[in-house]
């Protein structure tokens, strides 16, 4: 490694999107180390799989993030899912989710892939629905999953049938990789891609009397970044979007992100 780099510790899992991440990274002359922070176990697909036999039931189906798109995909157990679906109101919260839809759900196209989080996914659909609201949205989720989405599609009049089909927990290898991480050269930035990502960490972190303020914290997204400041950490910069474009932009220029979130918490007050 070339000691011009700066290594970029980033708590995800690896995944498809991994190699664009180091490539587009590595472009910009920092050095990404992935720590896959959460494990995933899948829960209810029977239920799942039964909801997913009837889409004249439904006004559409919603991925808020890859693993509710692999949990349709388990349930589904090698089967297509029904044709029906693709003649819905389908939405998935960002690119990745986007495209592992297309790629293992028969080409299920999704939209609000621009969106980036759910808050403003909830406000996409709100905003661009046409359909009938007297048919639910098919909600497939995580056990941690927040209220957000949830609450602002009932607020506006909006049918929606939740579906627990995955837990979070803290990856058990979590701590044998992060040793392994921090002995790296030139470590500069952690990078935080959820809310459960940040717990995990930080359980690791005070459990080695590890003060995590010593590098750069960047946040994936709003709620990630709420995460970290709850827990009384300072956030460098925080990436509007969970693309490697954003991480770059705001890695780059941490001072536009924090001035973009200085204006939108003057707006607010």
């Amino acid at each position: 490694m070339s000691s011009q780099q700066r290594t970029v510790i980033i708590f995800k899992s690896e995944s498809e999107s991994t190699d664009v991440y180091a490539e587009t990274l590595l472009g910009h002359n920092f050095q990404p180390l992935f720590v896959p922070t959460l494990s995933f176990g899948f829960k209810n697909l029977d239920q799942l799989q039964a909801k997913l036999q009837t889409p004249d039931k439904y006004a559409g189906i919603i991925f808020t993030s890859p693993r509710c798109v692999e949990a349709v995909a388990e349930a589904l157990q090698l089967a297509e899912l029904p044709g029906g679906w693709k003649l819905l109101h389908n939405y998935a919260v960002g690119e990745v989710t986007h495209n592992l839809a297309m790629s293992t759900l028969q080409q299920l196209f999704t939209h609000g892939k621009q969106t980036g989080n759910a808050r403003n996914l909830g406000d996409f659909i709100v905003d661009t629905f046409d359909g009938s609201r007297n048919l639910p949205l098919l909600l497939p989720c995580g056990n941690l999953a927040t209220d957000t989405l949830l609450s602002k599609l009932i607020e506006n009049g909006f049918c929606v049938d939740a579906c627990e089909v995955y837990e979070t927990k803290c990856n058990p290898q979590l701590a044998e990789c992060m040793d392994r991480a921090l002995k790296a050269e030139n470590i500069e930035f952690l990078a935080f891609f959820s809310p459960s990502g940040v717990n995990c960490a930080y359980e690791y972190f005070k459990a080695r009397n590890i003060t995590p303020d010593q590098w750069k914290l960047v946040a994936i997204g709003p709620s990630t970044r709420r995460a970290l400041e709850s827990l009384g950490l300072k956030v460098l910069c925080t990436a509007e979007r969970p693309t490697v474009e954003h991480l770059v932009k705001v890695l780059l220029n941490p001072q536009e992100s924090r001035e973009r979130l200085l204006r939108e918490r003057l707006d607010v007050a």
